[in-house]
């Protein structure tokens, strides 16, 4: 019996190299990676990312605040205050990061340890960068998941210089995943009938929570439905998300993020007069010197800007939603 014992003792000790070599990793793996996006979502954080419409009850872990600017005081990660800072062609300032691990938690960037790269999850980038309160945390994360530390001013430069190459890759991935959807031949504009899919560079397209998408051929069309929502659609609505094409690029862009050109008579849309979108206030502004009107933000566009004398016609063709 003792030697039966023995021998039992002595396969278990045996096995224990191998076992820690199977269960040490998986134990490590668990620690590099925790919920992310929340689910079910956290109804205690409030917002949503202008840049890509995520919502913070999701995706709290990578949120990051700062002081408005041009309309915009929030966004869901590095990868969107890349994209904000290169629109804008500045850096945000008072900006505040949320600690990963502690998503309630914001701290000031300058006082922040970012581990880039690690095993854990990342939001628009897949390439993570998971922001610690103090250096000791952060360097013993590097150790046990990968990654680089950085400070802030290094995490956004990197983001910086890969933003414009992720955002291809996330257009493609929000067109099947249904955020954005492109329009057909069957889908006509709420407001004037026509097909948005014939005017490629005037399409636009509002989402509703219930995943509901209204069509527009033209910026025109779009800020007319949004300025009287009531007049097209029962019942009214509020849009969830909020799609337009850059001049230049013909890539889908953040609606609310955009910089538009209002006034030109020079250059004129599937309407008439539009507020022509740009993803940057600097092309926005080429434009602009080079075809008359003035560069805006999102804020600051309404139909009756758009349309000298705008007033809504008697009739409307109107939609049940």
């Amino acid at each position: 019996m003792r030697s039966l014992k023995r021998r039992q003792f002595l396969k278990i000790l045996s096995l224990t190299p191998l076992s820690l070599a199977v269960f040490l990793p998986a134990a490590r793996a668990m620690e590099c990676k925790v919920p992310h996006p929340l689910m079910p979502p956290q109804t205690q954080f409030q917002g949503q990312c202008p840049v890509c419409g995520m919502v913070r009850p999701m995706w709290a872990r990578t949120w990051i605040r700062f002081k408005p600017f041009q309309g915009v005081e929030q966004v869901c990660s590095f990868h969107c205050l890349a994209d904000w800072s290169i629109k804008t062609g500045q850096d945000p300032s008072d900006i505040m990061l949320a600690v990963y691990h502690e998503p309630g938690k914001m701290i000031p960037a300058g006082s922040a340890f970012v581990v880039s790269g690690s095993a854990a999850a990342g939001t628009m980038s897949p390439v993570s960068k998971i922001v610690f309160d103090n250096r000791t945390t952060a360097t013993e994360f590097a150790q046990r998941c990968g990654g680089d530390l950085l400070d802030f001013s290094g995490a956004l430069a990197a983001a910086k210089s890969s933003v414009l190459k992720e955002n291809k890759m996330i257009k493609v991935r929000q067109i099947k995943k249904g955020k954005i959807v492109e329009p057909s031949e069957t889908d006509r504009c709420p407001v004037c009938n026509m097909v948005p899919a014939r005017y490629p560079y005037g399409k636009c397209q509002i989402q509703i929570k219930s995943g509901k998408t209204f069509h527009f051929c033209s910026t025109q069309c779009l800020f007319a439905f949004m300025g009287e929502s009531s007049l097209y659609v029962d019942p009214p609505m509020n849009p969830f998300l909020i799609w337009v094409v850059d001049r230049n690029s013909g890539m889908w862009t953040s609606g609310r993020t955009a910089f538009y050109v209002t006034g030109s008579s020079k250059v004129f849309g599937p309407m008439g007069y539009e507020a022509f979108p740009f993803n940057s206030m600097a092309e926005a502004s080429e434009f602009a010197a080079e075809n008359g009107g003035t560069a805006v933000n999102y804020g600051d566009v309404t139909i009756e800007k758009i349309v000298p004398g705008w007033v809504y016609p008697l009739k409307i063709f109107r939609t049940e939603d």
